[in-house]
């Protein structure tokens, strides 16, 4: 396909952590890169995807005051970080005059958004990797979050969600014209990812698996009381979990207070998660709020089977007593009698292992063409 004029294109998100949103951000920043798409990126300098080698790329702006905001400081701290940004932007636009921009994230995503709709950058598309505001919010941040988004809505020129179930929600709570959404899988190393069929359980230990950062979006303790009530129960079992964040000490203390150390392993953050997902059994994850996490559809692509709470957009995938079992939020009795039924019950965890997934849309090639199309368009 042959194009009329090139496209520059900048990249907006908050930080460079371990994340669904940052993976695939970084990897349309990457993979996107031809005669005819010139993309760019700007970013807060912390997270363990601001690697040396990107931090040396010309066409990467990490911005310091792109951060989580400091306590007590949280205003002063935004209006100093949209003024830096729109700084940036204006002189990214008069470099490239038909600059755009595609935010991802929900502070870079109001932000960068507002800071291109004053300097005059026409085109501002926003990924949803999941609304901020969701049921477990106060009602002071729903509102205030609410009116954010509804009100940066009316200057965002596409909106692109990774779950059918965001897509639905926004374009009813915010009014959204369906023609100015488009549904995108976030792809996942289809490659990569891969298992060999199961044909029986696995020997022990029986190892739950899950990845997560350390915030309470995640629940873990939720995820630790149940594996606690599995372990009492067999203790044949271990859970592991790769990722980090500000929750470690407590759950770190946690598991000290029930000497539950030797059984369960707090791996940080991976590079490579893959070489760990060979050796679990199952994928657990009990989110309170998610857009539709990279993690699962990887756990599936591993056939591993998945417990998950009923959870934002991971229905589109988890199919009950099909590949994985769906458990009510917050019922962890439920949840541990879950991890207990895979472990004891062969002809269940053969069949959920083995379910035949349709991921083609998750692949990278899916999710290239789509956002080009969306570009060209615009």
């Amino acid at each position: 396909m042959k194009h009329s004029k090139n496209i520059h294109l900048v990249y907006i998100i908050t930080q460079l952590e371990l994340g669904g949103a940052q993976k695939i951000c970084l990897t349309l920043f990457n993979q996107l890169k031809d005669q005819s798409i010139h993309t760019m990126l700007i970013a807060g300098p912390h997270g363990p995807l601001a690697t040396q080698d990107l931090q040396q790329n010309p066409d990467v702006f990490l911005l310091p005051e792109l951060k989580q905001s400091p306590h007590g400081d949280t205003i002063m701290h935004e209006i100093r970080c949209f003024i830096a940004m729109m700084r940036l932007l204006k002189k990214l636009k008069k470099q490239y005059p038909s600059l755009m921009v595609h935010t991802h994230s929900t502070k870079a995503g109001i932000l960068g958004r507002w800071a291109a709709f004053f300097i005059g950058i026409t085109t501002r598309i926003h990924t949803v990797h999941g609304y901020a505001i969701h049921n477990h919010s106060s009602w002071l941040f729903w509102l205030f979050g609410y009116v954010c988004e509804l009100i940066t809505r009316f200057i965002t020129t596409h909106m692109i969600y990774v779950s059918s179930y965001d897509q639905s929600y926004g374009q009813k709570l915010f009014f959204i014209p369906s023609k100015k959404t488009s549904l995108i899988r976030a792809a996942v190393d289809t490659h990569h990812y891969h298992a060999a069929i199961k044909s029986s359980l696995p020997h022990h230990p029986f190892i739950f698996g899950s990845i997560a950062c350390f915030k309470p979006q995640k629940n873990l303790f939720d995820l630790l009381e149940s594996f606690y009530r599995v372990y009492q129960k067999n203790n044949a079992c271990r859970l592991e979990i790769i990722g980090d964040g500000f929750l470690r000490s407590s759950i770190e203390t946690w598991i000290h207070d029930r000497n539950l150390a030797h059984c369960i392993t707090l791996h940080g953050w991976q590079p490579n998660v893959a070489d760990y997902m060979r050796n679990w059994h199952t994928f657990v994850l009990t989110s309170l709020w998610e857009g539709l996490p990279c993690a699962v559809v990887e756990a599936r692509l591993m056939r591993l089977p998945v417990i998950s709470y009923i959870t934002g957009g991971i229905p589109e995938v988890i199919i009950h007593n099909k590949n994985g079992l769906l458990i009510q939020q917050k019922d962890i009795v439920a949840f541990s009698n879950a991890m207990l039924s895979l472990m004891h019950n062969q002809s269940l965890y053969y069949q959920l292992s083995n379910y035949a997934d349709n991921l083609h849309s998750f692949a990278y090639n899916q999710m290239f063409q789509a956002h080009k199309k969306i570009y060209f368009s615009l």
